[in-house]
């Protein structure tokens, strides 16, 4: 069933609709795939966020175990040089503690860890928290993020399930899949997927797209992140990013035509804006 969305969560979207539409974000957006992450994506993601004496906020909320998340972040930032904080949300009422969002403000990066994408929709989405990262965002900060924390970087965000509830691939067509308000740091009209390849999930962005046909699709395999910066996404890591543009598209029921694919890997890069692709 769909929730009620409230008015500071709509007050919140709209500022990141300005946010947007006032002027490109100067940040970097990480978006990992999952299943492991090669150096060259932590080496983006940590170069992104200011390299040493940078600070980075480490966002658990997904995951099942939070404590073992956070110990190992705070391993690996302390021996690349830079500043670990905590920033461990597991209740709504939590993103919006001053002690919190005072931390926040001072990170030069943050991080979503993998886990299920539907408790950042329930504990941080609409919150004060949300809002300040768009600000850091918007100011230069970088947002990393892996499998569910790949999910909720569009603001049309996939939940995990199908419409039966049932966390299968089968299903395709319109509606297959259900969706609910992410983060939206990546511009409007783009979807993104994650463990794509590996986990053959073609039929759910295939469906999204037949949905939101005006909408760019990323599918973002394991091992694999795409670096947005300044309206361009490239792929950095081991394997690929499938690329659906409907540009041109048509469709008549569940059938569709003229469906543009890309399968671009490592140093190819597209054009959030314009969709073109570039070596």
């Amino acid at each position: 069933m769909l929730r009620r969305i409230s008015l500071p969560f709509l007050a919140c979207f709209a500022f990141s609709t300005c946010l947007v539409g006032a002027a490109p974000p100067k940040g970097t957006l990480v978006i990992v795939g999952g299943g492991g992450m090669p150096q060259p994506i932590l080496d983006a993601f940590l170069g992104a966020s200011g390299g040493k004496g940078g600070v980075v906020g480490i966002i658990p909320t997904s995951t099942s175990d939070p404590e073992g998340a956070l110990k190992e972040w705070q391993e690996d930032l302390e021996k690349a040089g830079l500043t670990f904080v905590a920033l461990d949300v597991r209740a709504r009422e939590q993103a919006s503690r001053p002690e919190l969002l005072e931390r926040a403000k001072r990170c030069t990066g943050f991080w979503f860890s993998g886990g299920d994408q539907n408790r950042v929709g329930d504990c941080i989405v609409g919150t004060p928290l949300h809002k300040l990262i768009l600000e850091r965002y918007a100011a230069g900060a970088a947002i990393g993020g892996t499998s569910a924390g790949a999910a909720i970087m569009s603001k049309v965000m996939l939940t995990g399930d199908d419409r039966h509830g049932k966390n299968e691939w089968s299903e395709f067509g319109p509606g297959a899949y259900r969706t609910r308000e992410g983060m939206g740091f990546l511009p409007p009209g783009v979807l993104v997927d994650q463990h794509f390849l590996r986990r053959s999930r073609q039929n759910r962005l295939f469906s999204l797209i037949m949905e939101h046909p005006d909408h760019l699709g990323l599918g973002i395999d394991e091992a694999t992140a795409l670096v947005v910066k300044d309206g361009k996404a490239t792929v950095v890591g081991d394997r690929s990013v499938m690329v659906f543009d409907p540009a041109g598209m048509t469709m008549n029921g569940a059938t569709l035509r003229d469906l543009r694919v890309h399968v671009l890997r490592a140093g190819q890069a597209i054009d959030l804006g314009t969709r073109k692709v570039s070596q």
